[in-house]
């Protein structure tokens, strides 16, 4: 599920920056930040940094009932946060042009906060980061810094309903002595 969300969220960027920015090769794509053994894409790269565990959720009751009057043990979903970076990575001599395309890139970020992929909504925004964060990530990456924003995409959902365990309830509700 992490990659089609990445990938459709890189696809709608491209449609976004292609409006004004005309270039046959693309402008948006998933990938590795930082392997400075490939050519430069010259494009917008949005990257994985990491996925985190959603809080506020609560925590949900892993017995439910069923249907028949039971009882099964199902573990409750995992509610998780994707950290993803969108770097302009781009060559030297194009510094310019990758400061144009970050610009236009907040500008989708801000302009579509939400999106839906197979009919679950996810929201992104931008996450403010220190510059001594900053400076580990790009350091973690391979050391090379690209003109970037960190956002995080919300509600991802893992459920995998699997039952670990089941039962019956008692049929009478009165107990003899």
């Amino acid at each position: 599920m992490i990659r089609k969300i990445l990938t459709y969220y890189a696809e709608r960027l491209e449609e976004y920056l292609s409006r004004t920015h005309r270039r046959p090769e693309g402008l948006a794509t998933v990938g590795m930040i930082g392997n400075s053994t490939e050519e430069r894409p010259n494009k917008m790269v949005v990257s994985l940094l990491n996925v985190e565990r959603e809080t506020a959720g609560g925590i949900a009751a892993p017995v439910q009932r069923t249907s028949d009057g039971g009882y099964a043990r199902l573990q409750p979903p995992m509610l998780l946060n994707l950290n993803v970076m969108l770097a302009a990575v781009f060559d030297e001599r194009q510094y310019d042009e990758s400061l144009s395309l970050l610009s236009d890139t907040l500008g989708f970020i801000q302009s579509v906060p939400k999106f839906e992929v197979d009919g679950t909504g996810y929201t992104i925004e931008v996450v403010n980061i220190s510059t001594q964060d900053m400076n580990n990530v790009w350091t973690l990456l391979g050391g090379q810094y690209y003109p970037s924003v960190v956002c995080k995409i919300r509600r991802l959902t893992i459920d995998t309903e699997t039952v670990s365990g089941g039962g019956r309830t008692a049929d009478q509700t009165e107990v003899e002595m």
